[in-house]
């Protein structure tokens, strides 16, 4: 081998022969044991590794395990003397599922890439006596086995997958086991350390317990809690003055003091709503209070002599707070960072237990003092803040320390700062990222022409970002977003969301940047993409910073919600000033219409005003211009309005000139400049010139205003209809909707299609009948249309419409009784068979008596056209009412009962012959038809007593003739003249049937319209 040869032994013998120099060694004093065994295990493990890779050597090869990248599969192992934890980090890491199985724990990592398990199987956690891994093509298993006397439980926690392995609870425990009001029990105390406790490995159970034992005296803080102004008040009533920090990290929210106390805490604290955890522990003269609170927006806190007061979400605490400034300091020859924060005292090192990694944080005297925008560096991150300072995501060289009224950020070789170097290159200075004055503002400069032409600066930033991106999940994100703002800048804003996207994939904890999620935001904003930028928006950490809240009211404007907007917008203001003029100009015009929209009209020509000053081309004024005209339609001057339409109208861009001539067309109808045909004229043209937006929603809801105006009903249903179709999904569209809707009411309920012809009404309903409500009014809407087909005899029309809403409308109740009517229109065009089969396919037993009563009637009557006189018959039974004797008498008649059929018929005249008002058309049947029967029977003395009591009845009636010949004395069996008078009764008695049928359709309308007429009107806002 070449490496012999040169007189060094080969790469496996070098590593045995240090194998065997460790397991070789005494032990190490300064080494805890525990560590000793992991490299003894380790140098076990290499020698091992090592005989096998000299044996590998002498013949074939194998391929090596694809072992997964920590961006990947990140496992991290937390130990103590009690208990133990397990989080799995990364891209695959943070996909893991757990279960348990077989009295073991195991945790499924999908994909072929396996995890590194040196240290876990070499040192497990307190609880955990083997690691096995078993794998197939799909996925990764890690199997578990749980030492006696220990139990697990597992979740998902900021980004991570842990399974928490601790005692086995005792049950037997003494009532005071050492916890408080949920304080952190002992086996969890290397949650927070002092100084120079840096690991959470090394902590002893001797140090353990004697931070327990230092509990006692220690002073007593009852929390309080209230709700207030849309979220959660956490006051602290100390006995003398406390320093305090407050802050977000992840879902968790940490309040954090320079004092040992006991905090109670009260059951309500843990809302399940706001609060969904808490968790507080004391140490080294400091106490923690973590709070799980991932929905709440706000965090503010204030100061008032003893008490601190923190709200958690709602309005913000009005505290009149301090942004403490960040300044560089290289007055020891390297860069360094200090946080001028007046009334700070030390710095608690607390190790986060969600994350895994050290926080500094320094708690600070009252008043409130806070760093409002979050700051990074590549060496640590500056939280953003409602009181004090803390610093994340530290290199293990940061120090933090606390001198006065300075917080001092240091390492030996310095923090990696901007560049101060005078011979420094100006290009390199271009490719350096600066943090933006706020999160989520956009600078004029960004869109500027890069000197050396664009793909020069672009393939260098692409190739610093490259290397960047190369360092995993823990590399910086300044090349990045250098990158990402120089694609925004030159209006590729979608390019830009693919860096930023890319970069938050690759590293999760980029969200906690301010300055990410606001530039961000800026590329969605400026791709239209609204909607998606809504989720960084509404972080905390953009929640309270202005440009950003410029964004939202902007958002909320595109989308119609105007009252929103204009909050947000107020808001902001302070950040206009700061975006290039284009965008104050946008910006501007955007509230101005918001205000309008709320019928601020102060407000709305203020911000106008300012628009039009910041505009830099004719067409941004114009722009304006177009929602200045608006202005001053709404405060009453159209004369003025309708010339700043005709100016804004001329405009080169049909975006701007579209809907000012829109507007202008209106205008000129309201002022009677134009008739009706000349203005729909003009917006039809428009119609088909600008396509899209709201100008064409509202040009599609003025035309049919104006058709409906005009009585062109169809013309007006057919615009209307057409544009909802178009704007479907367009949740401003309910406008044009709601104006179809109307319309159609009108006409079928309101009675303006009462002067249309009615085929021509029923044309037009089927026309347009998916627009029928659903419920009452779509059924009366039916009723009055096939009302009117009935008076005309349009009987299969009428049928036709009965039948839809009968198969596909109604249910229960209301669809029986529209079949009696369905049945009787049946019946009036001779198909008892189709009156049946409505009848029949709608039966309930549910049914009001009236109903019921009316059914049994037609039913009856179908059976009895349908020669069924005995089913007629039994489907009547006992009812004796005056349709169902008119149905018996019909019955008779059919089947030459005369006798009976006189009688019916004389019993339905009643005493109708007391009084001298002329006979109805029915009567007049029912008195021929008993006369004849009566001479069929050569029943003289029946006759005479009917002739006797309505002879004086001819005189008066429409068929006087044939009554006279019918109520003649009997002539010896010569019945030719009455059998005329029999055959028109017949007749008579059909046609006097389907007249008061008419008239109960009529009846039923004129109720149901009374019905409506005095039903209460429901309120609207």
């Amino acid at each position: 081998m070449t490496a012999g040869a040169a007189g060094s032994a080969p790469a496996p013998q070098r590593t045995l022969d240090r194998a065997r120099d460790l397991l070789d060694a005494p032990p190490q004093p300064s080494i805890p044991a525990s560590r000793q065994k992991a490299l003894r295990t380790t140098a076990i493990f290499a020698a091992t590794l090592c005989m096998g890779m000299a044996t590998l050597a002498l013949g074939d090869t194998i391929p090596p395990m694809q072992v997964a990248p920590r961006s990947d599969i990140d496992i991290r192992v937390g130990r103590n003397k009690s208990s133990g934890r397990i989080e799995i980090y990364g891209s695959i890491g943070s996909r893991a599922s757990v279960r348990r199985e077989k009295g073991q724990v195991v945790i499924r990592l999908p994909g072929q890439k396996k995890p590194d398990l040196g240290d876990i199987r070499s040192n497990p956690p307190v609880g955990i006596k083997a690691v096995d891994l078993k794998s197939d093509a799909r996925a990764s298993e890690l199997w578990l086995t749980v030492t006696d006397g220990f139990d697990t439980h597992f979740g998902r926690e900021d980004g991570a997958v842990f399974v928490q392995i601790d005692p086995t609870a005792v049950d037997d425990a003494k009532p005071d086991d050492g916890k408080k009001d949920g304080q952190i029990t002992v086996n969890l105390q290397d949650v927070l350390k002092g100084e120079a406790a840096k690991s959470a490995t090394t902590d002893t159970a001797e140090a353990a317990g004697a931070r327990v034992s230092k509990a006692a005296n220690v002073p007593v803080v009852a929390l309080e809690v209230a709700d207030a102004d849309g979220g959660k008040d956490v006051t602290f009533p100390f006995d003398g003055p406390v320093a305090t920090a407050v802050f977000r990290r992840g879902d968790s929210v940490w309040i954090v003091f320079d004092s040992e106390v006991d905090l109670r805490l009260p059951p309500e604290l843990k809302d399940g709503a706001i609060i969904q955890d808490a968790q507080w522990t004391r140490n080294d003269g400091f106490t923690a209070l973590r709070l799980t609170a991932p929905t709440i927006g706000s965090l503010s806190a204030i100061n008032d002599g003893l008490v601190w007061r923190v709200r958690l979400g709602g309005k913000p605490l009005d505290n009149k707070a301090v942004d403490v400034d960040v300044v560089r300091d290289d007055s020891t020859g390297v860069p360094s960072l200090n946080i001028n924060l007046p009334g700070a005292t030390r710095v608690a090192w607390i190790r986060d237990p969600s994350v895994g990694d050290r926080m500094a944080v320094i708690p600070a005297r009252g008043p409130v003092k806070n760093l409002a925008n979050a700051r990074t560096v590549l060496e640590a991150s500056l939280a953003s803040t409602a009181q004090g300072a803390a610093v994340f995501h530290m290199t293990p060289d940061v120090k933090v320390a606390v001198s006065g009224d300075l917080v001092e950020i240091t390492r030996p070789d310095g923090l990696t700062l901007s560049t101060l170097d005078p011979n420094a290159s100006p290009d390199d200075d271009k490719l350096a990222y600066k943090n933006a004055l706020y999160p989520g503002l956009m600078n004029a400069d960004w869109s500027a022409a890069p000197p050396e032409g664009f793909l020069v600066r672009y393939n260098r930033l692409q190739v610093a970002a490259a290397d960047e991106a190369s360092q995993g999940s823990t590399a910086p994100t300044k090349a990045r977003l250098a990158l990402a703002r120089f694609l925004v800048g030159q209006n590729l804003s979608f390019e830009a969301q693919g860096v930023l996207d890319l970069l938050i994939k690759e590293a999760p904890r980029a969200q906690d940047d301010p300055q990410i999620r606001g530039l961000r935001v800026v590329a969605r904003m400026l791709s239209g993409r609204y909607a998606d930028a809504t989720g960084d928006l509404s972080s905390s950490q953009l929640i309270n910073d202005p440009a950003s809240r410029l964004w939202t009211g902007y958002a909320e404007m595109q989308s119609g919600h105007h009252a929103d907007a204009v909050k947000d917008f107020k808001f902001g203001l302070k950040a206009l000033d700061q975006f290039p003029p284009e965008w104050r100009a946008k910006l501007g015009s955007a509230y101005a219409y918001s205000a309008l929209q709320q019928n601020d009209l102060t407000t709305a020509e203020a911000m106008i005003t300012y628009a039009i000053a910041q505009a830099t081309t004719p067409l941004q004024k114009l722009q304006a211009y177009l929602i200045d005209a608006q202005i001053i339609e709404a405060q009453g001057d159209k004369a003025r309005a309708f010339k700043v339409y005709q100016a804004v109208a001329r405009a080169s861009d049909d975006s701007i000139a579209a809907p000012a001539a829109m507007h202008a067309a209106m205008l000129a109808y309201d002022l009677k400049k134009a008739t009706s045909s000349q203005t729909l004229a003009a917006l039809d043209s428009l119609r088909f010139r600008w396509r899209g937006d709201d100008t064409e929603m509202k040009l599609i809801n003025d035309m049919g205003t104006i058709y409906l105006s005009e009585g062109r009903y169809r013309e007006a249903l057919m615009v209307l209809k057409g544009g909802g179709q178009t704007f479907m999904n367009d949740p401003q569209s309910i406008q044009i909707q709601t104006t179809l809707n109307q319309a159609f009411r009108g006409l079928f309920l309101g009675g303006m299609a009462d002067g249309l012809q009615p085929v021509e009404a029923l044309g037009l309903f089927n026309d347009f009948k998916e627009l029928t409500p659903i419920g009452a009014d779509g059924d009366e809407m039916v009723r009055r249309i096939v009302r009117r087909l009935v008076d005309v005899d349009l009987l299969d029309q009428a049928a036709d419409l009965l039948q839809y809403q009968v198969s596909n409308r109604l249910d229960g109740v209301a669809k029986s009784s529209v079949a009696s009517d369905l049945a009787a229109i049946y019946l009036m065009n001779h198909d008892p068979q189709k009156a049946l089969q409505a009848l029949w396919s709608t039966r309930t037993t549910l049914l009001p008596k009236t109903v019921m009563a009316e059914r049994r009637l037609l039913e009856a009557r179908a059976l009895s056209e349908l020669n069924e006189p005995d089913k007629a018959l039994d489907v009547l039974g006992n009812d004796n009412s005056p349709d169902a004797q008119d149905i018996r008498a019909d019955i008779f008649w059919n089947q030459q009962d005369y006798a009976h059929a006189g009688a019916m018929l004389e019993k339905r005249l009643a005493d109708r012959w007391k009084t001298d008002a002329p006979l109805s058309q029915a009567d007049e049947g029912r008195l021929l038809r008993a006369a004849v029967a009566y001479s069929l029977q050569k029943d003289q003395d029946s006759l005479t007593r009917l002739s006797t009591r309505f002879g004086k009845f001819a005189d008066t009636a429409a068929s006087g003739d044939a009554i006279r010949v019918a109520l003649a004395p009997l002539d010896g069996g010569t019945l030719s003249a009455k059998d005329f008078a029999a055959s028109t009764a017949a007749n008579d008695s059909f046609a006097a049937w389907v007249t008061g049928m008419k008239k109960k359709f009529r009846e039923k309308d004129d109720a149901a319209a009374k019905a409506a007429a005095n039903a209460p009107k429901s309120k609207t806002a």
